[in-house]
């Protein structure tokens, strides 16, 4: 048995004696394919002073495609004397607070691809100690561990209009410490589910 091209090229297919179709293939996830084609971005805060509770992070995806978010990695620093672990809560779709109101940019809004020129169409906005962040319903609460980075993997989907809010709680007794927040995400090729 023989497969032939039917775009006229004259190549045809290796069938074998269990009459199973020879092919190649690469397979990649969809974050890898998105960074390809330059749909994946690293949303990052730069430092923020932290003394006590904050506001870190607001995203609002304003972009026709979903927008998944991977993961939300958080630096914090040494310097701040704590009552008891810090963590984060992540907001599912706030409504107001001087988070949203301030618009104030984050430090890095960059392309994992370093060939594209694209940026996502989104308010990204960057929080500070005593922040306000209302409205929505608490997604995720996460514990941070003093002094170190953490990464983690949440796999939420932002569809156009939806929005997500990080805010921390420092339980922070004295001192003072640099936190960074990021958002790790991608566009999803809708084309190619």
């Amino acid at each position: 048995m023989k497969i032939d091209d039917g775009t006229g090229t004259g190549n045809q297919a290796k069938v074998d004696i269990n009459h199973r179709v020879h092919t190649q293939s690469i397979t990649e996830t969809e974050a890898e394919h998105a960074a390809e084609i330059g749909d994946s971005y690293n949303l990052n805060t730069g430092l923020i002073s932290i003394t006590g509770d904050a506001t870190l992070m607001y995203f609002k995806n304003n972009e026709d495609k979903p927008f998944i978010i991977q993961a939300i990695a958080l630096g914090s620093f040494e310097g701040i004397t704590h009552s008891d672990d810090p963590l984060i809560t992540l907001i599912r779709n706030p409504t107001a607070g001087d988070l949203i109101t301030d618009a104030t940019a984050i430090s890095m809004n960059q392309n994992r691809n370093f060939g594209s020129t694209k940026t996502v169409v989104a308010d990204v906005y960057k929080g500070k100690v005593g922040g306000t962040i209302t409205g929505g319903n608490d997604a995720a609460i996460l514990q941070v561990a003093p002094g170190s980075r953490a990464y983690y993997g949440i796999d939420f989907v932002l569809p156009k209009g939806a929005s997500i809010a990080i805010k921390l709680t420092a339980n922070a007794s004295s001192g003072s410490a640099n936190y960074y927040c990021a958002i790790i995400g991608f566009l999803k090729d809708e084309a190619s589910s």
